[in-house]
């Protein structure tokens, strides 16, 4: 099989005036295992990828950067290799040079170095060591040594390649290789298959964009405490998971800090290819924006329907409607879809995904999607990179859907938290607990007498007999906004369903007439984000996923009313909720 070089010289080049010190004199250790290695892995069975001093700019202890001698890499699994020529010798655990019988000591063994660059790809996330195997060998090409320590436990030996074998033409490089592969593999538990070709040039590709994007925009992962603190979250025991975990799903009603949550994870891992999915167009402009405003590019923002049609135009394949998508009968389709965008030569999954108000997408195809876009293998629920936001309360059509079956099977894959403490002012729980028992099973006029009795100055119901009366309301609530020079964009004007049912004035429907009033501004996804004298106004469930701090709900009581559009727009309120019921 071949070996597929990454470096622009062979084994047939000048080595001794391309592999040299920096004095210019040659570096005849690892000039030799440069052939060697060639030689051996152009004759195995396998296709082996070939790295020669791979320079990446991550850290790794107390250094920047890191210089790999040799990286290989085949469908069994991914090698570090460090060579050390020269006479090398092992006095009580310490490793040395010897030269003219004197001996300079290691700082770090060699196979603690060798170590200490496989952890800085895994840590830096360069590698995914949940989808490759990775592992490490030393090279001692001018020494015979046989064994690292007398304690068969710690000895390494089995992982030297040393001059006994260096000068053994039988013994092939690429062989010692796999053999230490399949001995690690067996000692950890590793029982995953070996990488198909196709998953090969997957991780390859993945690996290219990797290398090429860490020498342009080197990995960090900012502070948490200080996003922490400057996103005003207190939730240390799910951040701390954030740091352990690698799939991780978050389940939590409204006020819980599910979006900002999302944000705080993006921005942790702000060097890295993600992708955040939401169902709603507004929510997708909003954090669109915000990450953009907070120099966060490198995690691409989509709408659920909006990305699927983005890679449909990727590939000849059969095309997806809107109504399938949202049905939730696409998945066939979309299986096949997924497969074929891996199959692009320039594909490259991503570091991570976040899902958004997961229960408006997980059976519209979630899991095929996190399948194939977050890993090498077509496994990443098990092996990919995710943080997944879910909140059964506010799934639509809950109970004709497998909603909780799903999530269950997702929430196996990974690490589970539920957030049940509401972040959000006093005065906001006081409308969740209305909210609430909309869930339980009251009707709507039975929960608005509960407020009028109640009486709590967050929670308001306004009833009025005519639109005349109700627009009359909405330009007063304008007036107090412009005289008390409050903020127009702290302020959303939210209507139900029934209002695009209700006519006004001849064919008008009362959400159009409302649109058209001087001073309320339909949101769009352009202008959501747009500072104006105007509030903002739109349904229920489009603003679903949001949040405001006055929220004015309009409410055609002439029509059946709906207890789930009128959870969603009571919880989108952080300080007080006005409700303006039309009789």
């Amino acid at each position: 099989m071949p070996i597929i070089s990454h470096v622009s010289y062979n084994n047939s080049s000048d080595l001794e005036a391309i592999i040299t010190q920096n004095d210019g004199s040659p570096l005849y250790g690892e000039i030799e295992m440069f052939r060697r290695i060639y030689s051996d892995c152009s004759k195995s069975e396998y296709t082996w990828h070939f790295w020669h001093n791979l320079r990446l700019p991550v850290s790794v202890k107390n250094q920047n950067e890191i210089q790999i001698d040799f990286l290989l890499i085949s469908g069994k699994g991914v090698i570090v290799i460090e060579v050390k020529g020269g006479k090398i010798g092992i006095e009580q655990g310490l490793f040395y040079y010897e030269v003219s019988r004197e001996r300079t000591y290691m700082e770090r063994s060699p196979f603690d170095q060798a170590r200490d660059y496989m952890y800085a790809l895994i840590n830096n996330r360069v590698i995914s060591a949940s989808q490759l195997f990775i592992d490490t060998v030393c090279a001692f090409p001018h020494t015979r040594i046989e064994h690292t320590n007398v304690n068969p436990r710690t000895d390494l030996g089995y992982k030297l390649w040393s001059k006994i074998q260096h000068n053994d033409s039988t013994k092939s490089f690429a062989d010692f290789c796999i053999e230490v592969l399949e001995s690690d593999k067996k000692n950890n538990g590793w029982h995953r298959p070996d990488l198909q070709a196709q998953d090969v040039e997957i991780a390859i590709q993945s690996l290219l964009f990797n290398f090429d994007d860490r020498s342009r925009n080197v990995y960090s992962e900012r502070g948490m405490e200080a996003i922490l603190q400057r996103l005003n979250i207190d939730n240390l025991s799910t951040f701390n998971s954030l740091q352990k975990n690698e799939r991780i799903f978050i389940e939590g009603g409204p006020g819980t800090g599910k979006t900002t949550i999302a944000r705080a994870y993006i921005e942790k891992y702000h060097t890295l290819k993600g992708l955040y999915l939401c169902w709603n167009k507004l929510l997708e402009a909003k954090i669109k924006s915000e990450l953009w405003h907070a120099g966060l590019p490198n995690c691409r923002v989509e709408q659920f329907a909006s990305f699927i049609f983005s890679l449909q135009n990727q590939v000849l394949s059969e095309k997806l409607s809107l109504d399938e998508i949202s049905s939730g009968v696409a998945n066939d389709k979309l299986e096949f879809l997924f497969s074929a965008i891996r199959k692009q030569h320039d594909f490259v999954p991503y570091d991570y995904v976040v899902i958004d108000e997961a229960q408006d997408v997980l059976d519209k195809g979630a899991i095929p999607l996190l399948n194939a876009l977050t890993s090498v293998t077509k496994d990443g629920i098990s092996t990919g990179r995710y943080l997944v936001f879910f909140d059964t309360e506010q799934g639509y059509n809950q109970e004709s859907r497998q909603i909780d079956e799903i999530a269950d099977l997702l929430a196996l894959n990974g690490a589970r938290f539920v957030l049940d403490t509401n972040k959000r002012v006093p005065t906001n729980k006081e409308i969740v607990s209305f909210a609430k028992q909309l869930l339980d099973g009251i009707s709507a006029k039975e929960l608005f007498q509960c407020i009028i009795n109640d009486n709590y100055a967050s929670t308001q119901v306004f009833f009025f007999d005519g639109a005349k009366q109700l627009i009359k309301h909405i330009n007063q609530i304008k007036k107090e906004i412009r005289e008390g020079s409050k903020n127009w964009n702290e302020y959303v004007m939210l209507a139900d369903s029934g209002t695009k049912k209700e006519q006004t004035i001849g064919n008008e429907k009362l959400y159009d007439r409302i649109a058209t009033i001087e001073g309320i501004k339909e949101l769009t996804t352009r202008n959501i984000c747009q500072d104006t004298s105007e509030i903002g106004f739109t349904s229920m469930l489009a603003y679903k996923g949001l949040e405001c701090k006055h929220v004015i709900l309009i409410i055609n009581g002439r029509t059946e009313i709906s207890t789930f559009e009128l959870y969603v727009g009571m919880t989108r309120a952080i300080m007080d909720v006005q409700l303006l019921v039309l009789q």
